[in-house]
């Protein structure tokens, strides 16, 4: 199949949330979302649809307007530009470089080549038509929460997964059992592939007690993947909960994530603008939650969080297709 790839180049972060869930919403896999160091507060967003799809085209277009209109400094013209199915599939891999996050953390598109070393917790990355390069700072700010979270034998739901990144991250950093879950079929596919590609030399971490809890395991059951959201527990509470989805999103699934977290564990917020922060925290505090945490980069924010009457030291995280 042909397509048009429409790319939105150069917005800041406010204007990437939005264009971001209107490609979402209309195009063929979601949205890609792109930032290159140094200059991350610069994005680019892009998505395909059809080539013969002139209705959806024209609907995007529209909808670009109106956002443009709305934005205090408008949004760039669209570029457009015809490619088959395969150039999609492989055009945007050159802007991608192997990179550190954190103390530890080496992020490695699958197609790049890197010898480890001491220290180094590496994680092969393939995101394909999902959210979770690694490159975006709202990934790298839930990497450098999980990095210094105690994680070994805890618990962790992914909420949002993507590309499975944050799922990776806490693998390696110990974590099990983990539930990756997500409401975009191709994201899960590229999860899953990317999970088998980090497999770890070791048994498996995760098998369900049953079928009814709902889900597909990856390769040697390593994590347990879902179409869902907040609400596909698979019957439990868990003690790490991450989210990195878009701030209203999380406001809506605010009481689906209270409901899914552990009485003594904390929940991962991510993908939230400086300005919106006054309504995530009315959220959080809706649900008997506080902030014990918070970090930023530029005008990105993650927030920590936990039940109000239990100070304990456990975590819960929650992660969207950025």
């Amino acid at each position: 199949m042909d397509f048009v790839e429409i790319s939105i180049i150069g917005i800041d972060g406010e204007a990437a949330e939005t264009v971001g869930e209107l490609f979402n919403r209309y195009g063929y896999g979601g949205a890609v979302i792109e930032s290159y160091p140094p200059d991350f507060d610069k994005v680019t967003v892009r998505t395909v649809i059809p080539k013969e799809d002139d209705v959806r085209l024209r609907q995007i277009e529209m909808l670009l307007s109106l956002i443009g209109q709305a934005l205090p400094t408008g949004l760039p013209e669209p570029r457009l530009q015809f490619v088959g199915e395969s150039d999609w599939a492989d055009s945007w891999k050159a802007h991608f470089h192997t990179i550190q996050v954190g103390r530890h953390f080496i992020i490695k598109p699958s197609w790049r080549d890197y010898r480890p070393g001491a220290g180094d917790i590496v994680l092969e990355i393939d995101p394909g038509l999902a959210f979770g390069s690694g490159l975006h700072p709202t990934t790298q700010l839930c990497l450098k929460i999980l990095e210094d979270t105690p994680l070994a034998g805890r618990s962790f739901f992914d909420v949002g997964t993507g590309s499975g990144i944050l799922s990776l991250a806490a693998l390696k950093l110990g974590a099990h059992p983990i539930r990756a879950v997500d409401v975009d079929e191709v994201a899960l596919d590229v999860a899953r592939e990317n999970f088998k590609r980090n497999v770890l030399p070791q048994p498996p971490l995760f098998r369900p007690k049953s079928a009814e809890e709902g889900g597909r395991k990856d390769e040697r059951d390593i994590v347990q993947t879902a179409v869902g959201s907040a609400g596909s527990t698979a019957g439990r509470r868990w003690q790490v909960v991450v989210a990195n989805i878009l701030a209203h999103i999380l406001i809506d699934l605010m009481a689906d994530l209270a409901a899914a977290l552990n009485p003594d564990g904390r929940l991962i917020l991510c993908g939230i603008i400086a300005e919106q922060e006054p309504e995530i925290l009315a959220a959080v505090q809706s649900q008997g939650l506080q902030v014990v945490e918070r970090r930023s980069d530029g005008d990105w924010l993650a927030l920590v969080v936990e039940f109000a009457n239990h100070r304990i030291d456990r975590l819960f995280c929650v992660n969207f297709s950025i």
